[in-house]
């Protein structure tokens, strides 16, 4: 499938305002008079909740005030000029007045929107056989921009495939050069059991009493097959020392493979940094996954805000891995399965 002339694609670093390009797309489209007789109407598509509410509530409900609108609920409101939806919503039946079943996005005829802005269109959007992707093959009359940091080519998703050659790029490089994205420094940490591997000794049980199966595991297997808790610990060893000389108030984001990896995590730093955790109620290291829900959001919101001095250290899964402003962070934390 090659690319139609009405799909754009946009390749811009992490943080140098994928957002904000595009709210002055719309703007600019809007006041320019680009359909004749109506300002445009415009499908803003993400596949989490976070990158679809705060460019909503960020900018576009700022500029656009009551023309915009978030769809869900399998209801299709019409009369609004600028719509954010998940995938996972608009793929979603809803009960028709005839009767009929239909996902939400076909409820809207296929000429309905003039323009679909696809933020982060490196994930499910760029696999061939996505059902996400009939969502945008159903508006194809639209414009469509991909907007990504990290665009992907792969056998079965290839976001050039869909979206053609980046039409502008502005690259990390370009982005510290310029002055809007931090210069940084990585400093990477083997922990002995991924170098070497970890065997059971012979008859070896785990914490729910049932045998370990004897063989060598080795750092793919860790937290996939087999969470060692000693490992966990090591690493939050190193990273309450390392706080200990930079700054302990330092906002640390610290990603693990899933919430459970993430809680554990969590749980090795409060004891390892009781004595804050207790100062601030137990806020100083929190987990913000999926997982946990409206409690999970309310942290991420302290924590995001620059006037805060707590949550301190955020342990997260994916749920912060892309599309979320948070100034304050002076360390991000990798602490995954497998370095591949």
């Amino acid at each position: 499938m090659g690319r139609r002339a009405n799909r754009v694609l946009l390749v811009l670093a992490t943080g140098t305002g994928k957002t904000l390009v595009a709210y002055q797309i719309v703007k600019k489209l809007s006041n320019g008079g680009w359909i004749k007789g109506r300002r445009p109407r415009v499908l803003y598509l993400a596949d989490r909740n976070i990158l679809v509410d705060q460019p909503k509530d960020e900018y576009f409900v700022q500029g656009f005030g009551e023309a915009v609108h978030k769809l869900g609920g399998g209801v299709a409101k019409l009369g609004r000029d600028i719509y954010f939806a998940l995938y996972q919503s608009l793929d979603r039946q809803g009960k028709q007045t005839t009767g009929d079943c239909k996902a939400l996005f076909e409820q809207f005829d296929k000429d309905f929107f003039d323009l679909v802005i696809v933020d982060e269109c490196h994930r499910g959007s760029a696999k061939d056989d996505s059902n996400w992707q009939r969502i945008l093959k159903h508006f194809a009359f639209a414009v469509q921009i991909g907007l990504t940091a990290t665009p992907i080519s792969e056998r079965d998703a290839d976001t050039y495939e869909y979206f053609g050659k980046p039409v502008y790029e502005y690259s990390l490089k370009d982005g510290i050069e310029d002055g809007f994205l931090a210069p940084y420094r990585v400093r990477r940490v083997n922990i002995n059991v991924d170098v070497s591997g970890w065997a059971p000794e012979p008859g070896q049980l785990d914490n729910y009493g049932n045998a370990i199966p004897e063989r060598e595991y080795t750092q793919p297997d860790f937290e996939r097959i087999l969470a060692i808790k000693e490992r966990t610990d090591v690493a939050a060893q190193y990273l309450t020392d390392l706080l200990h000389e930079t700054g302990r108030m330092n906002k640390t984001i610290v990603f693990c493979v899933d919430s459970d990896h993430a809680g554990r995590m969590r749980d090795a730093l409060n004891n390892l940094n009781a004595d804050l955790s207790r100062q601030y109620g137990g806020d100083y290291v929190v987990r913000i996954t999926s997982r946990d829900g409206d409690p999970g959001l309310a942290h991420l919101g302290e924590f995001k805000k620059v006037d805060t001095d707590t949550p301190v250290i955020a342990v997260t899964s994916r749920l912060l891995s892309t599309g979320v402003d948070m100034p304050m962070v002076r360390n991000v934390v990798i602490f995954p399965r497998s370095a591949r």
